[in-house]
C-alpha cells in the first residue's frame, strides 16, 4: 500500500474514533493492539494487518473499504441509500431537455465538488451557499408547479395566492443569504490579505 493511502487511512481512523468519543488508548485496548501501534496508524506511519482492520471497522461501524479510502460510503447501508438517491436524481434529470439537463448537471456537480473540497475551512460560507442554492431550487419549483397547474386547468386564485406568498418568502431568503455570502466572502478575503 502506498504512503498516501496510509495518511488517508490514519485521518479516517482518527476522525471515526473521535466521532465515537473513544480515547486512543481505550480504542487500542478494545481492538487488542498496543497503544503505540494505534498512534502509528492514526499518524499514517503504518497500516494494520487485515485482522486488525476488520476489528477496527467492526468497532467503528464502517467498512474496511471506507477506512482504507476505497469508498466514500461508510458502510453497505449508506451505499444502498446513495444508489437509491442517485437513481431518483437520474430519473428526474432524464425528464429535463438535454441542453438544460447538461447545465443543471454542471451546476450540481460544480456545487458538490466545491462543497466537498474542505467543508471545515469555510463552514459558514458553505452553509450559506447551500441555503441559497436550496432557496433557488424552491423558487424554480414554485414556478414550474404554477406552469403545470395552469396547463392542466387546476390553477385557482387560492393556489396563485399561495405561490405568490411562497415566492416572496423564498426571494427574501435568497436576498438574506446573498447578503450573508457577500459579508462572509469579504471577511475571508480580508483575512487572506492580512495573512500575506
Amino acid at each position: 500500500m502506498e504512503d498516501y493511502k496510509f495518511a488517508e487511512f490514519g485521518s479516517r481512523l482518527k476522525a471515526l474514533r473521535e466521532q465515537s468519543h473513544i480515547k486512543q488508548g481505550q480504542f487500542a485496548d478494545k481492538i487488542g493492539i498496543v497503544r503505540q501501534s494505534m498512534s502509528n496508524y492514526e499518524s499514517g506511519k503504518h497500516c494494520p494487518d487485515v485482522e486488525v482492520l476488520k476489528r477496527m471497522a467492526e468497532c467503528l461501524g464502517c467498512s474496511v473499504d471506507y477506512l482504507l479510502g476505497l469508498t466514500e460510503h461508510k458502510n453497505y447501508e449508506t451505499n444502498i441509500e446513495f444508489d437509491e438517491s442517485l437513481s431518483i436524481l437520474s430519473k428526474a434529470l432524464y425528464t429535463i431537455p438535454e441542453p438544460l439537463r447538461n447545465k443543471w448537471l454542471d451546476i450540481f456537480a460544480g456545487t458538490a465538488q466545491w462543497l466537498g473540497k474542505d467543508f471545515n475551512t469555510g463552514t459558514r460560507l458553505n452553509f450559506s451557499a447551500v441555503v441559497f442554492f436550496n432557496a433557488f431550487i424552491e423558487l424554480a419549483g414554485y414556478c414550474l408547479e404554477a406552469e403545470e397547474k395552469k396547463s392542466d386547468g387546476s390553477y385557482s386564485e387560492e393556489i396563485a395566492s399561495s405561490h405568490r406568498h411562497k415566492r416572496f418568502s423564498t426571494i427574501l431568503t435568497l436576498r438574506n443569504e446573498l447578503n450573508n455570502l457577500d459579508v462572509i466572502s469579504n471577511e475571508m478575503i480580508e483575512q487572506s490579505k492580512g495573512s500575506e
